[in-house]
């Protein structure tokens, strides 16, 4: 489950980063350079930190139930977002964080040489800790559920270089990437993912037994 563990971390990875990212170079652009990547850095940091704290959890829970909570939370992650973009892509609509950043965090740009400020300091890390938990939630269980954490850490990794390099690569293009087809294409992957995993569950007689069906 290597390749499969690899992408689903990859994919979701990589499609809130890039949220994270598109709405910190907004900030950055106003004039909060530091506010924006120290908020991110922190951000992600904490998350991942909490992440650590939940790896024990691999020898404490089933690997029944772990593999049954991620193939369930994968489909319905991956549903949610397919059903999203292509509400969106019917009626033509992008996120607000894509069309105007600033606007959905209430920010306006800084005078020049201005002082710190908290206030985006927490608006941003607030976002950054929203997205950085988003990718928990995905990556999580599949490391859990496959037990190929290295893959997945991987996974988480290359997804957010790859998102890095595609900032520097495109700079002020970033509203044009086409974020909602995107989205639509990792819900898609998610789905299939979860549902393959439920199939194969179910095929080696891998569900658990409750109480009203033993």
């Amino acid at each position: 489950m290597m390749g499969p563990a690899f992408a689903a971390a990859f994919t979701g990875t990589a499609i809130e980063f890039f949220e994270t990212l598109v709405i910190a170079y907004a900030i950055v652009r106003a004039g909060y350079a530091r506010e924006a990547w120290s908020a991110v850095v922190l951000g992600h940091a904490l998350v991942f930190g909490f992440a650590w704290l939940l790896f024990p959890l691999r020898d404490v829970l089933p690997l029944q139930w772990l593999r049954l909570g991620a193939a369930l939370l994968l489909t319905a992650m991956g549903l949610h977002w397919t059903q999203k973009s292509l509400r969106r892509l019917i009626k033509g609509r992008r996120p607000r964080w894509a069309e105007d950043p600033l606007a959905k965090l209430d920010i306006r740009p800084a005078a020049a040489a201005a002082p710190f400020s908290w206030w985006v300091f927490l608006v941003m890390a607030k976002s950054s800790l929203v997205e950085a938990g988003e990718i928990l939630i995905v990556v999580f269980p599949i490391a859990a559920a496959t037990t190929a954490w290295w893959a997945v850490g991987a996974g988480v990794a290359a997804g957010i270089g790859a998102v890095c390099l595609l900032a520097l690569l495109l700079h002020r293009q970033l509203k044009q990437v086409p974020e909602v087809k995107l989205k639509l294409a990792v819900g898609l992957l998610l789905s299939a993912l979860g549902l393959s995993w439920l199939v194969e569950l179910s095929m080696e007689g891998g569900l658990p037994v409750l109480p009203w069906n033993a």
